[in-house]
Order: structure tokens, then sequence, then C-alpha cells
């Protein structure tokens, strides 16, 4: 080869990867839609698929079932595995506020479903309502308003006593010893307690539930605590479904010492003999008889 040939040869050779990198540094500067397809999936792979999962298995899973939930009519949605809480929340955002009431269900409240099953269903269960002032202090800064939420906790706790078969409820809301509290708290609690009596009335006499409010030693009790009491007793007086027992002002010792009184006096007017005193008599002068 000359080396004219040779000199066309080598130009050629180098205008050919002129051209060859000018087409890969534009290739590199402005992908083509295939190249932008593929990326666009890669994001839609990484970044939503896992989030549509979650929401189908979440849809897969629910079971929708109409009921009443105490006093709302409200559309349960109740889960058989346990779901991400911003599933419900979606859930309920599309559904929109106040439509439904969720419930995620742990292998725990499992496992109590299962028990409940097998259990002997008491007649009747005594709670004690401990501990609302320092939840208030905690959560509020403020104890009333603690008391305030555990009157709401009695309502639905109410309703779950009713449709687990229990037939009577008895709670120690105030005690005797209570009154030695701050006066400005006493007085809170009064007010709590006279509002929460007028505003059950109406669904205690639609639910059939009678109320009962044991009072070991009301002397301390304003007036209008006084007609509360009577108003709500004389208006559900009828109702037999169920038995609420609200223990106001009650001391047990109290309660034993005025039952005790009771006997004395019909013993000495000869109703009652010396004889007949025993445990079951007892019983039936205490005020939860």
């Amino acid at each position: 080869m000359d080396e004219n040939s040779s000199g066309v040869l080598t130009g050629f050779r180098e205008a050919y990867g002129r051209e060859t990198l000018s087409r890969l540094d534009l290739d590199r500067a402005v992908p083509g839609w295939t190249q932008s397809l593929h990326n666009g999936f890669e994001i839609w792979w990484l970044a939503g698929m896992p989030i549509m999962l979650v929401f189908v298995l979440t849809l897969l899973s629910m079971s929708v079932v109409s009921g009443v939930n105490g006093i709302e009519k409200k559309i349960k949605w109740e889960l058989e595995v346990p779901v991400p809480a911003f599933v419900w929340r979606l859930v309920a955002r599309l559904c929109g506020p106040g439509a439904i009431s969720t419930k995620q269900r742990s292998s725990a409240a499992r496992k109590c479903a299962n028990a409940m099953e097998n259990l002997t269903i008491p007649r009747h269960i005594a709670v004690i309502m401990d501990g609302n002032r320092r939840y208030g202090k905690s959560k509020y800064g403020a104890g009333v308003r603690g008391h305030s939420d555990g009157s709401k906790t009695l309502v639905a706790f109410t309703d779950w006593c009713i449709e687990a078969g229990i037939q009577a409820l008895t709670v120690f809301a105030f005690s005797t010893e209570n009154w030695n509290r701050d006066q400005t708290e006493v007085d809170a609690l009064m007010g709590l307690f006279n509002q929460f009596m007028h505003q059950i009335v109406p669904e205690a006499i639609k639910r059939d539930i009678q109320v009962r409010v044991l009072v070991s030693d009301g002397r301390k009790f304003p007036a209008y605590i006084v007609e509360a009491i009577e108003e709500i007793e004389t208006k559900t007086k009828d109702c037999h479904a169920f038995n609420l027992n609200i223990c106001v002002s009650y001391g047990a010792r109290d309660e034993i010492v005025g039952a005790c009184k009771k006997i004395a006096s019909e013993v000495a007017r000869g109703d009652t003999s010396v004889d007949d005193i025993d445990e079951q008599l007892l019983s039936q002068r205490m005020l939860t008889a």
C-alpha cells in the first residue's frame, strides 16, 4: 500500500471514530423514550408496588359487619391479620370521617376471643374507678379532665358488659374518703357527676338499664346531687335488662354499720329475732342487695 492510500485510510478511521463518539455523547445527554420508560418502571417497582401490595392484602383481609357499637350505629371493619396503621387511616379518609370504626385484631385479642367461648360469664362484676386523677394530670395537666374521660369510659365499659351477657355492674366512683380532697376538685367532681346523671337517663331508659346510686353517707351531698340521684333512680326503677350500681360517697365500713343499724332497729321493733341474724340476713340489708 502506497503513502496516499495509507493516508486516506487513516483519515477515514479518524472521521468514523469522531462520529461514533459524538453519537455516544448524544445518547447519554438525551435518553430515548425507551430508556425513560425503563427508568419509570424501576421507580414504580421499588416504591409503588409495595404500597399497592399492602393495600390489596388489606382489602382482601377485611370483613365488613353492620352493627351497633354502644350508642352510635357504625360499620365495623374487622381485620383478620395485623395491618399497618397508615393503611387504615387511608381507608378511613376514603370512606369519610366518622363513617367507620376500625379495630385491629392482634394475636392476643384473638386468643382472648377464643378463651371467652370456654369461660363462665359472671352475673355481677365490680370495678374500682381508680387512677382518673393521675391520668388527667399526666395527659392534660389537670386531674379533673381525667374524671371526665373516666365517665366516658364507664359508658363504653357498660356496653361491653351488656354485650358479654353480664347482668349487673357495680362501680366505685367516689368514696367517703374523697371528701377530704381539695374543695375545688370536689366541687368539680360533683358537677361532673350531676351532668353524667342527667345525660345517661334517656339512654338508660331506652336500653332498659336500671341505675341505682349506692350511698353509705349522703350528708355532704349538695341538694342538686340529691335531686339528680332521685330522678335517675325513679325513672329507671322499672328497667330490668341490666343493673348499673354507682357507689358515690360510699365506704364499705359505713355500709356494714348501716346494715347492722337496720337489723338492730328491726329487733327493737320486734320484727326480727336475734336468733334470725345470720350472714344471709346481713347481706339482705346491704346496699348492694
